[in-house]
């Protein structure tokens, strides 16, 4: 006797659209278009100061370079940040916040000891504005 291939049938695709099309109704948020975060290991207990020293070198070992060559970098990065700064310019540093001059008006102000009214003239600041993201960091 002959036997005869019997093909098996394919899933039914009813059945299976039945689940994911409840799935799909419920709308899902976009995806945030970040990019990935490197993390840093920070040596330095929160309070201290860092110094110039030690960034230079927590740089070199970020970024795999050698130390000189971090310290051009970072010299030329600051040169850039001041000369826009000096010019008037806002300059946002990434997701840490913006560094600007602020002017300030002339007004009246009191002399603490003897409370007697003092002009003080109107002036120029640096500011620095914190951005959303690293307000939230922060908090």
């Amino acid at each position: 006797m002959a036997r005869k291939a019997v093909k098996k049938a394919a899933p039914r695709k009813a059945a299976s659209r039945k689940g994911t099309a409840r799935k799909t109704t419920a709308k899902k948020a976009p995806a945030k278009s970040a990019a990935p975060s490197r993390s840093i290991k920070v040596a330095t207990p929160a309070g201290k100061t860092v110094t110039q020293s030690a960034l230079l070198q927590i740089v070199a070992d970020h970024a795999e370079l050698p130390r000189a060559e971090a310290k051009r970098f970072v010299e030329a990065y600051l040169d850039v940040v001041k000369a826009h700064v000096l010019k008037g310019a806002k300059v946002k540093l990434g997701d840490i916040g913006m560094i600007m001059i602020r002017a300030r008006k002339a007004r009246m102000g009191r002399n603490p000891q003897t409370g007697e009214p003092v002009k003080i003239k109107a002036s120029k600041k640096l500011a620095f504005r914190q951005s959303a993201t690293m307000r939230e960091m922060v908090r």
